[in-house]
Parts: C-alpha cells; sequence; structure tokens
C-alpha cells in the first residue's frame, strides 16, 4: 500500500512540477486575439478592449469560490469602469446559458458575460480548465496577472494604480 501512495506522490508532484514550468515558461506574455457573443447576443472582439485594462475571469455557475468573490469584482467593476476598465465573465462550456443567466440576474452582474459553450475562448486563453481563473491584461495587451483560485484585492488595486487607474 505504502508504494502505491509513493507512486502517486510522485506522479502528482510530476504532474504540478510539468504543469507549473509549462505556465512560467510560455512564451505569449500578450492576450490572444479573439472573438464572442454575449448572453444577450452583443457581438465583440479583443480589438473592443485595445487601449483599456481588461480583467477576465474564467468562471462556473456550480464553483463555489466563483460566486463567493462576485461581490468583491462588481465593486471592482463599480469603483474602476469609470475610468475605461473593463470585465468579462467568461463561464464554462459545461455550463448552461440559462444558468447563466440566472446567475448574473441573481448576483446583479453589471459586467459582460459570455458562455464559452465551445471552449474556444479557454483555448485562446492558454487551455483554461480551473475555475476561477483570472487575467489581468493592461492595456498595450500584455497579460500582467494570471491567477487560478480568488483574487488577492489589494494586489489588483496596486496593479490597476501601476496602469494609471485611481479607486474611485
Amino acid at each position: 500500500m505504502k508504494t502505491q501512495h509513493r507512486h502517486l506522490l510522485f506522479a502528482m508532484t510530476l504532474f504540478i512540477g510539468l504543469f507549473t514550468i509549462n505556465w512560467f515558461n510560455s512564451d505569449d506574455k500578450n492576450m490572444s486575439e479573439f472573438s464572442f457573443t454575449d448572453i444577450d447576443g452583443q457581438m465583440y472582439n479583443s480589438n473592443d478592449y485595445q487601449g483599456k485594462p481588461l480583467l477576465v475571469i474564467f468562471w462556473a455557475t456550480d464553483c463555489p469560490g466563483c460566486v463567493q468573490e462576485m461581490p468583491e469584482l462588481i465593486k471592482l467593476y463599480e469603483a474602476y469602469s469609470p475610468q475605461d476598465f473593463s470585465m468579462l465573465g467568461i463561464a464554462m462550456a459545461h455550463d448552461s446559458l440559462d444558468h447563466i443567466k440566472a446567475m448574473r440576474a441573481d448576483k446583479s452582474l453589471p459586467y459582460t458575460v459570455t458562455w464559452d459553450h465551445s471552449n474556444e475562448l479557454a483555448l485562446a486563453f492558454g487551455n483554461v480548465r480551473v475555475t476561477p481563473t483570472h487575467f489581468l491584461i493592461a492595456p498595450n495587451g500584455e497579460i500582467m496577472m494570471r491567477k487560478i483560485g480568488s483574487l488577492n484585492m489589494e494586489l489588483i488595486h496596486s496593479k490597476l494604480k501601476k496602469m494609471g487607474l485611481n479607486k474611485t
């Protein structure tokens, strides 16, 4: 039994190590081009966000951490959106449009929400599979931060300040 545990521990350590190396050695530090239709039918593409800071949030209606951080994300949006800051909530493919719309209404999400039903956006951002996953993108398109799990709001405020935004 101990041998099985050692093999499992080794395999997990190897997987995490390879994931970490791949994650940090990615040559693509800029946002990929993408397009999507939000859950209300409006079309967007990556050029719509050019010249503005953008926070991209990959989330799911069945993700407790995603739901838990929504009030803080709403506050973040309200504090910075008057300064041309944008946020994009991307619901994962396993979700349903009805659940996404219900969650947006229930939580009064003020930012753009889309459903990545074909996984195209997840692939455009490096094959995102875990929720929540966040990307903070500078006005020039450079990915300034990738974060899996809950956001450190002080860090986000600090990074936005470096981009010239002030909390209102």
